[in-house]
């Protein structure tokens, strides 16, 4: 339509001014009605043209009526002055009208801009919504998956199961391949870096976004294949244990919720180790004498049996010493419990001393000790014997010097199962006793 009005508004100034020329000096005496053609002209122009044609029309026919009254009569002028008067007073109202329409296409003009931009402002507010509803599901999908790792971590039986697992479970929740736990031993994978020194320093966790830009460390020292890493502590007692590592070639990898993330595992696993702990300190103690300190009867049993097994399987021996304190009632009736005690911690000392680190020494029974020699003949058997024998005997409790008896049986020469060697073993030490006591039997 601006391109019409531009052509077309020329021409018709042009044709108005050609025209009303020509039809003024044709009918000089009827001048005043020539000019209510014109007043329609000016209304139909205003259709067609811009404002400004039309205001350079409505002076055209101005000047060619002032021209038009040097022909016409005083009636005629003053009907031309009233015509000329309408003319711009039409022009005038037809501003109004113009400018009243420019005003509102700017009103609207300026309402569909801000609809535009409030509706980019919508848009890149979506697109916000968007990635954060979608960090927002990752962050949900892990803490699920968190919540079933934590439960997985508790259940492993030993620390090497505790260590594979967890890697894995970081591995899948952080959706990285590149995790590992390190714990300072030649069997890890790569040893400790930078990181992992300033970790083990400040007994703190370690979370660095860009490597290049984290003036802390000496990027000279740093990989180009590392960007960004997660380090975080394994405490047990107070103490570094291990840590655990991320690393990533790019910039920005881990956030703050992915360390806490580690950290909640690194916690249940800190427990899950010191459930082992307390569970092995609870079997030791429920497997140890408390006054003493050697194994039970229980633990003996099952020690017994094993070793009969093993030494079955390879072809080996196994010796059984059976021991008991001699006088043992009326010295403990004589000098009081303690006293008693006090012989039967003696005796176990000495075990524990002469003894070697293979053998099982357990106490069978009140003052009853055994011990369990794996891959031992019966000689080697009766010379430990007869140190155990000697050493006690010069032991001096409460002024008493307190002896023992003992009585040895070996597999497979003597019995070929568990409860023949006790038998065989028992009847022995009956048969030192019976015979002297201060002795160790160990054939008929």
């Amino acid at each position: 339509m601006t391109e019409i009005k531009k052509t077309v508004g020329p021409i018709i100034i042009i044709a108005l001014f050609m025209g009303i020329s020509s039809l003024i000096f044709i009918l000089r005496s009827k001048t005043p009605d020539v000019f209510s053609f014109f007043i329609l002209l000016v209304i139909l122009s205003s259709f067609t043209t811009e404002t400004i044609i039309t205001d350079l029309i409505a002076l055209l026919i101005t000047l060619i009526g002032l021209i038009g009254m040097s022909f016409s009569d005083v009636p005629g002028r003053i009907i031309l002055v009233i015509e000329i008067a309408s003319i711009w007073f039409i022009v005038w109202i037809l501003l109004l009208f113009t400018d009243r329409i420019k005003y509102q296409q700017a009103s609207n003009n300026r309402e569909l801009k801000d609809i535009e931009t409030e509706i980019e402002n919508t848009k890149k507010e979506l697109a916000s919504n968007k990635n954060k509803l979608e960090k927002i599901s990752v962050r949900i999908s892990q803490y699920k998956n968190l919540t079933a790792a934590t439960k997985e971590i508790v259940k492993v039986a030993n620390l090497q199961e505790l260590k594979e697992k967890l890697l894995v479970i970081i591995k899948q929740i952080l959706n990285s391949d590149n995790a590992r736990l390190i714990t300072f031993l030649p069997t890890d994978d790569r040893p400790p870096d930078i990181f992992d020194a300033w970790v083990v320093k400040k007994q703190s966790s370690l979370l660095i976004q860009n490597t290049l830009r984290d003036y802390r460390f000496d990027y000279s020292k740093i990989p180009n294949t590392v960007k960004s890493v997660i380090a975080i502590p394994m405490l047990y007692n107070k103490n570094i244990i291990g840590i655990i590592r991320l690393d990533s070639d790019k910039e920005n990898r881990f956030s703050q919720e992915d360390m806490s993330i580690i950290s909640i595992l690194v916690n249940v696993a800190e427990m899950t180790i010191e459930n082992f702990s307390l569970l092995e300190k609870t079997k030791e103690l429920s497997i140890i004498d408390g006054l003493t300190g050697v194994y039970v009867r229980k633990f003996f049993d099952e020690r017994l049996q094993d070793e009969i097994t093993r030494a079955s399987r390879f072809k080996k021996t196994v010796c059984l010493a059976l021991s008991d304190i001699d006088h043992f009632k009326n010295f403990n009736d004589t000098y009081g419990h303690q006293q008693g005690d006090e012989a039967l911690k003696r005796f176990s000392q000495v075990l524990k001393r002469i003894c070697r680190e293979t053998d099982i020494i357990c106490r069978y029974g009140g003052e009853e000790f055994s011990i369990i020699f794996p891959e031992t003949t019966k000689d080697e058997c009766m010379g430990i014997a007869e140190d155990l024998r000697i050493e006690f005997g010069k032991e001096i409790i409460n002024g008493q010097h307190i002896t023992v008896s003992m009585g040895i049986s070996s597999f497979p020469e003597d019995a070929v199962d568990h409860n023949q060697l006790i038998r065989k073993a028992d009847e022995r030490l009956y048969k030192a006793k019976s015979t002297g006591r201060n002795r160790v039997i160990w054939k008929e």
